[in-house]
C-alpha cells in the first residue's frame, strides 16, 4: 500500500490559565511548602524521599497532571513500553519538578542555617523553573505557525458535498485527494453517512420532511486537499447491489479556480479568496461525477467492484447474513 503524508489540521497553542493555576501552579506550591520543613529539619536525603512518594501518589492518583504535561497522556501502541518505560518516565518527570521547585527553599535553608547565598545558584534555579516553560511555549508556537505556513503552501480549502439517489443505499468508506508527485493526501473523516429513505418511504412521508432530504446532501464539510491533486480514491458500500467499490480515478486540479474578491473594506485593500463547493454523485454500478461550478469535471459511470470478505461487511457496514 503507497503511503501519503496526511494533512494534519495545525492546532494552536493554548493555556487556560485558571486550569493551570488549580491543576499545576497550585499543587506544586502546597508540595513545596510542606516540603520545606522537611528540607529544615531532615535534609535533602529525606526530601528526596519526600518527593518520590508525592511523584507515586501524583503519576496514579491525579489526573490534572495529564491536561499540561504531554507524557502523561501518551498512547503507545507497544504493550512493553506501556506497562515498563511509561509509568517510569512519568515518575521520574514529577520527580524532576518538584525537585526543581524545591531547590529554591534548599537554597533558602542553606541562607538561614549557614548564612550562604549564590547568586549563580538563584538565578539558575528561576530561570529553569519559569525559563523553561516560557521557552516550550515559545518553540510550540513557533512549530504550529511552521506547520501551519507549510499546509498553506501545500493544500487549499474547499467544500466537498457528496450525495447519491433517494433510493440508492450506500455507506462511504473512503475519500483522498492526492497528488501523487509531492504524495500528498487529504484527511477525510466521513462521520455522517446520512441515511436515505426509500421510494416508498419518501412518497409517503410528510412534504416538509420530502424537501428536507431532498436538498440534503449525505456529506458537506469543508476539507483541505493537496495543492495540484491528480489522483482521487474512492470507496463505498452499496447496500441495493451488496456490492463494494474502490475506484482511483485521475482529477485534474486546474479547473478548480478559486477566484480572488476584493474584500468590502477598501480601507485596508484586503483580497480573500472565494472559496468553491466540489460536488460527488454517486450512482449505480459504482459510477461516480464530480462537479464544480456546474461543469463536469469527472464522469465515471460504471465501475468494477472489488470483493471483499463477510467479515468485513459486517465489520465495516453492519451486514448480517
Amino acid at each position: 500500500m503507497k503511503r501519503y503524508k496526511m494533512y494534519k489540521k495545525a492546532e494552536p497553542v493554548s493555556v487556560n490559565f485558571e486550569e493551570l493555576l488549580s491543576s499545576i501552579v497550585l499543587p506544586l506550591v502546597v508540595a513545596s511548602y510542606v516540603a520545606y520543613p522537611v528540607i529544615y529539619f531532615f535534609g535533602a536525603t529525606a526530601t528526596v524521599f519526600f518527593n518520590s512518594i508525592l511523584a507515586l501518589l501524583a503519576v496514579r492518583f491525579y489526573k490534572g497532571l495529564k491536561k499540561f504535561i504531554p507524557i502523561l497522556n501518551l498512547n503507545g501502541e507497544d504493550a512493553g513500553f506501556k506497562s515498563f518505560c511509561y509509568p517510569i518516565l512519568s515518575f521520574l518527570l514529577v520527580l524532576a519538578i518538584l525537585s526543581i521547585a524545591d531547590f529554591g527553599f534548599y537554597l533558602l535553608v542553606l541562607y538561614q542555617k549557614k548564612n550562604e547565598f549564590s547568586l549563580f545558584l538563584f538565578c539558575s534555579w528561576l530561570l529553569i523553573l519559569f525559563g523553561l516553560p516560557l521557552l516550550y511555549y515559545i518553540f510550540k508556537s513557533g512549530q504550529y505557525y511552521y506547520q501551519k505556513k507549510q499546509q498553506d503552501l501545500e493544500f487549499m480549502k474547499i467544500i466537498l458535498a457528496i450525495n447519491h439517489d433517494l433510493d440508492l443505499f450506500l455507506a462511504i468508506d473512503n475519500i483522498q485527494f492526492i497528488n501523487t508527485v509531492k504524495r500528498n493526501s487529504s484527511d477525510i473523516k466521513i462521520k455522517n453517512n446520512i441515511r436515505y429513505y426509500s421510494q416508498k418511504e419518501f412518497i409517503s412521508a410528510k412534504t416538509k420532511n420530502r424537501q428536507y432530504y431532498a436538498s440534503k446532501e449525505g456529506f458537506r464539510e469543508l476539507v483541505q486537499i493537496p495543492l495540484n491533486t491528480d489522483t482521487v480514491l474512492i470507496s463505498w458500500f452499496s447496500y441495493v447491489e451488496n456490492k463494494y467499490y474502490s475506484i482511483e480515478i485521475p482529477f485534474s486540479f486546474e479547473e478548480l479556480i478559486i477566484e480572488s474578491e476584493k474584500s468590502p473594506t477598501e480601507k485596508f485593500k484586503v483580497f480573500r479568496k472565494q472559496t468553491r463547493i466540489l460536488y460527488l454523485h454517486l450512482y449505480l454500478n459504482g459510477g461516480a461525477r464530480f462537479f464544480y461550478k456546474d461543469k463536469i469535471l469527472i464522469d465515471s459511470p460504471v465501475n468494477t467492484e472489488r470483493l471483499i470478505s463477510e467479515e468485513d461487511k459486517k465489520m465495516k457496514f453492519g451486514m448480517i447474513y
